[in-house]
């Protein structure tokens, strides 16, 4: 105590000015009062630390303070590929309650033990990154698809299942893993794909599959005006069978007019004589960019035909029928200048006929703008005898037996595609005008065709496209049923409504045979 009194008495005059000597503070130390002054403080103190560390849990335990506090998981580290099992048991114990019902609550600010609550670990990534791939599908076409699927680490994907968002016409099969059927709805659709790597787990995936439209399905059908000045249907035909002769003819405006509300320009003229034998027939593709070609290829058609009907009635088709059954080589040479003349002069008016009605109706002779393809024919015993006169683009040819063609003549192909040459004063002026006509007997001849490009374009492509036996084979082929049936000319206009991507032109084609 001696040693704690004179701590204390020294501590408590440490602020005494002047400070005490040695002497001084030994007299005090053993005073009785100071004594027991010094000894209340010492006791006080002591009993008020005492109370503060009663007021002050925070902190007790060494240990406790330094927990660290827990690892956080970063949200990149968690992955999805927990299966829902697994993700679902993982709920579970979340949801628990303890199961150490013994243990001490914990005060406020008091860390838990980690002993005191589950450990929750990340699962690890069980689903790898695989890509579908299957074709595009189109309306009304059938279709088949094998699924490719590609595992970003190579593993082998098999496909369990494939649901679809819509029902579109299109299945799975599971066991070839194709995608089959015929779409019946275009537009983009989501499947719900069931696979997986080991055949123990699956997992499921999303894919777009995307149903083009039928480009048919995109074409309006706007009928024209019907009080035009020229007003003409949209289809025609004839059909002629006499003396076992047979003409068929059949004329259909272009999906390319319909969609606008334009009219058919196209036309055509048959014509068979029982008595003299002689055929006539014509086609004619009036210019699109011609405002008025509708009038012109029915002026054209009608004024020639007409022509060369009455003249193969009278005294120059009973001189060229002779002239074509002798056939010897002077008689032939008399033959060709005898067209060249019938052919100018039928061209000749049927120039006037547009031209008067150009007049007429305060129109240029331009906007009746017109193809003309013409043959005058017969049949004597088992050959035929064709002279044929060719102006513009189309096709006309003897076919027969099958693999076999004659073309009689070539089209007037432009610089660009659908250019041509029209029936016109110059035209029939050209030096060169004898040579569009092109006559010949043969035998075997099955069937004499003529067509606008409407019709040759599609199936022929090109001018030596027409030189194909093959594609004019596939041509036939395909007329044949329609030539065949009871109603001939209804049955080729419906054919002509075939589709073919990008040759969308009226359409008109006459045959005999």
């Amino acid at each position: 105590m001696t040693n704690n009194t004179r701590a204390l008495l020294t501590a408590g005059l440490s602020n005494v000015t002047p400070r005490l000597s040695e002497l001084e503070l030994s007299h005090l130390e053993k005073q009785a009062e100071i004594q027991h002054i010094l000894s209340r403080f010492s006791q006080e103190l002591n009993e008020k630390v005492q109370q503060l560390n009663a007021a002050l849990p925070l902190f007790t335990n060494t240990q406790e303070k330094a927990e660290p506090a827990p690892e956080t998981i970063l949200a990149d580290e968690i992955t999805p590929a927990a299966t829902e099992s697994e993700i679902a048991a993982v709920h579970n114990d979340l949801a628990a309650p303890a199961q150490n019902d013994n243990a001490t609550p914990l005060r406020p600010g008091q860390v838990p033990d980690r002993s005191a609550a589950p450990a929750i670990a990340p699962k690890e990534s069980s689903m790898p990154k695989v890509n579908f791939a299957f074709a595009n599908a189109k309306v009304g076409s059938a279709y088949l698809s094998r699924v490719d699927a590609t595992s970003h680490y190579g593993e082998a994907v098999t496909i369990q299942e494939i649901k679809f968002s819509h029902d579109i016409g299109i299945g799975f099969n599971p066991e070839t893993q194709e995608l089959y059927g015929t779409p019946t709805l275009d537009g983009d659709y989501q499947l719900f794909i069931k696979w997986t790597t080991d055949g123990k787990s699956s997992h499921f995936s999303e894919a777009l599959m995307i149903v083009n439209p039928d480009p048919r399905s995109l074409w309006k059908i706007i009928e024209p005006p019907a009080d035009d000045k020229y007003f003409k249907p949209n289809t025609d035909n004839q059909m002629i069978n006499q003396s076992g002769v047979n003409i068929a003819a059949a004329s259909r405006r272009g999906r390319s007019h319909e969609h606008i509300g334009s009219f058919r320009d196209d036309d055509f003229f048959i014509s068979h004589d029982s008595e003299t034998g002689w055929s006539i027939m014509i086609v004619a593709d009036g210019a699109g960019s011609a405002q008025n070609s509708r009038r012109g290829s029915e002026l054209a058609s009608e004024t020639a035909g007409s022509y060369l009907s009455k003249q193969m009635q009278g005294e120059s088709g009973q001189k060229l029928k002779s002239l074509i059954q002798d056939w010897q080589p002077e008689s032939q040479k008399q033959i060709g200048p005898l067209f060249s003349e019938l052919y100018k002069n039928a061209a000749k008016l049927a120039v006037n006929a547009i031209e008067s009605e150009a007049i007429d109706m305060a129109q240029t002779t331009k906007s009746y703008s017109t193809t003309l393809l013409a043959t005058v024919s017969i049949r004597i015993n088992d050959e035929l005898f064709a002279a044929a006169f060719w102006m513009g683009d189309g096709a006309i040819a003897a076919y027969g037996p099958v693999g076999k063609v004659r073309l009689l003549g070539m089209p007037d192909s432009g610089e660009y595609a659908g250019q041509t040459r029209f029936l016109d004063n110059d035209a029939i002026n050209d030096s060169s005008f004898n040579n569009r006509i092109m006559i010949g007997k043969w035998t075997e001849i099955t069937h004499l065709i003529l067509m606008t490009d409407g019709v040759s374009d599609p199936y022929f492509e090109t001018d030596n496209g027409l030189t194909s036996s093959d594609k004019w084979d596939l041509l036939v082929n395909e007329i044949l049923p329609c030539l065949q049936s009871d109603e001939t000319a209804e049955k080729l206009t419906e054919w002509l409504n075939f589709f073919s991507p990008g040759n969308h032109d009226d359409r008109t084609i006459a045959i005999s045979w």
